[in-house]
């Protein structure tokens, strides 16, 4: 059982490598919210839409990610919330925590760009 739960530990952490940065479908979180404005300003409606259903479908994947991660921690033995594991975790979840305000931010830019044209 322990294995069990070591193997679906790594498919998560794989799944996060994979998800973070620039590799999300074209979005990239750690783009400086002026830059966000400025690109935006200069794109049409159509442009804008494409932008804005990136990035909610971005966010989607991150909050799936993140549930999965709350409920793997809520799995953990009150005895090992202070293990390694546990810490791993929580680390993760901040990581993913602050992934999405960066995104959530960078929407509302092009949201509101888009609702503007």
């Amino acid at each position: 059982m322990k294995m069990c739960k070591g193997v679906m530990v790594l498919a998560v952490m794989a799944l996060f490598a994979g998800c973070s940065g620039g590799g999300s479908g074209g979005v990239d979180e750690n783009k400086p919210i002026g830059q966000v404005a400025t690109e935006a300003a200069a794109m049409g409606q159509a442009e804008l839409q494409k932008m804005v259903d990136k990035y909610e479908s971005v966010i989607a994947d991150k909050v799936s990610e993140l549930e999965a991660l709350k409920e793997k921690v809520k799995e953990i033995p009150m005895t090992e919330l202070m293990g390694e594991k546990a810490k791993a975790l929580k680390a993760d979840l901040g990581e993913i925590t602050a992934s999405l305000s960066k995104l959530k931010d960078q929407l509302s830019v092009y949201a509101k760009e888009l609702a503007a044209k």
